[in-house]
């Protein structure tokens, strides 16, 4: 629900009402802005990089797919029920389980990597502005400056991204295309074929491109919650992700491939275009961090067991928290374990798909918030990350979780199982 304000979405945790719903359109291009990212540039690069052209572009494309239809079946349940993905996990874990496990590690990702992203925009921002006007802007000053920016979306809600998604996409493809288009004019097409020695296998491409999407696939609800049903949930998933990814991660291989740079900005002002070149950083950047408070700001809500109208004033506080983490450089000294996190992430979406599909047979109307701990929900998210570190790929922690929550969930029965009355937990 809103509050007196109309234009500010003050809904966290509660379903989202029929009459709040919206169409496909204006979500696909909330997930599209999700995709236009320098992260999706880098999956491409790191993939060129890594074996032949054609390869690396077939090998993205099968994770964005794999990426494209998981997204889609979390994305149903959150349609189904009108509820953020932390708020799903009530099932699976339990309302304590999912307060002080999934949520907290939902919310240290999101809003780390919220500062980490928007470090990235402000520091090309300082150097734009002393290479082409002399202006020496303080970086930690240009740092805070974007990440408050940036935040002013997310603050205002879903249909604030909406807006600001159906400028910025028209205008980041275009860009693609023409920045595309003028590295091929200055260096030629003959680097495009070159040859590279490989260093990576073709599976170990497609979970590399899946690895790059893992949060927001876990996530899925917290856009699909807004969504009228199943049917639009599909459209805008599918039109929304898999269309501009694969478009993106395709350039950024060629582009690592023709000028040795993966990202179309840098290249812009290789060219002498520096104005679109850093405009397109900032947009790229705000689609997407928009996005990651957007979220956080609903994890944080449950965390702390907040009330569910402070969804603003709450997002307000983890995006300032995670620009000023971003801007003194503390985030840049655990990188490395915001990206472990992806292996503590993606066993929680495997349980949810576990109890609501497989227990609950997909009805909605046996999905139930548990009181307590769902152990089922513990040791599945347990055993799932465990083993999908010792694989190696954080994907496999969703398959893995999955099943050891049905075998789990038969000794520890769910609510979400039909006609059962018992609820094991504490």
């Amino acid at each position: 629900m809103e509050n007196n304000n109309r234009h500010v979405e003050a809904n966290a945790l509660t379903p989202i009402p029929a009459k709040e719903r919206q169409g496909w359109v204006s979500l696909a291009l909330v997930q599209a802005g999700i995709c236009v990212c320098a992260s999706s540039f880098l999956e491409g690069a790191l993939l060129a990089e890594a074996m032949p052209l054609g390869e690396a572009i077939l090998a993205g494309t099968l994770g964005n797919l794999i990426v494209v239809v998981l997204m889609t079946i979390i994305g149903f349940q959150g349609s189904d029920l009108g509820i953020a993905s932390c708020t799903l996990s009530e099932s699976s874990f339990g309302k304590k389980g999912a307060r002080y496990l999934v949520s907290v590690v939902f919310a240290i990702n999101l809003i780390g990597w919220f500062g980490i992203t928007n470090e990235i925009c402000g520091d090309a921002f300082t150097n734009f502005m002393a290479e082409t006007f002399g202006l020496h802007i303080p970086l930690i000053a240009s740092n805070i400056l974007w990440g408050m920016i940036m935040l002013i979306t997310a603050v205002y809600g879903m249909r604030a991204m909406e807006k600001l998604n159906a400028i910025s996409i028209p205008f980041l493809l275009i860009v693609m295309a023409a920045g595309t288009y003028l590295a091929f004019r200055q260096y030629g097409f003959e680097a495009a074929t070159a040859e590279v020695e490989r260093s990576m296998s073709f599976m170990a491409g497609v979970s590399l491109a899946f690895d790059f999407y893992a949060v927001g696939v876990v996530t899925a609800a917290d856009v699909a919650r807004f969504q009228k049903n199943r049917a639009e949930t599909a459209k805008s998933t599918i039109l929304g992700v898999l269309p501009v990814a694969v478009i993106t991660l395709s350039l950024g291989a060629v582009l690592t491939k023709i000028s040795g740079e993966y990202d179309i900005s840098l290249v812009l002002i290789q060219v002498g275009l520096p104005v679109i070149g850093i405009l397109s950083i900032i947009l790229s950047t705000w689609t997407t961090n928009s996005s990651n408070i957007y979220s956080g700001g609903l994890d944080v809500v449950m965390a702390f067991n907040l009330p569910d109208n402070r969804r603003r004033e709450v997002t307000v506080v983890a995006g300032i928290i995670g620009t000023l983490l971003g801007a003194f450089g503390i985030l840049d000294h655990i990188e490395s374990f915001l990206s472990f996190l992806a292996f503590l992430v993606c066993p929680v979406g495997g349980a949810m798909m576990a109890d609501y599909w497989l227990v609950g047979k997909g009805n909605p109307k046996n999905w139930h918030s548990v009181e307590g701990i769902n152990w089922a929900g513990i040791i599945s998210w347990g055993i799932g990350a465990v083993l999908a570190y010792l694989v190696g790929y954080a994907y496999t922690g969703i398959l893995f979780s999955l099943a050891v929550y049905y075998i789990a969930e038969k000794f520890i029965p769910s609510k979400s199982r039909e006609g059962n009355k018992n609820e094991k937990v504490i």
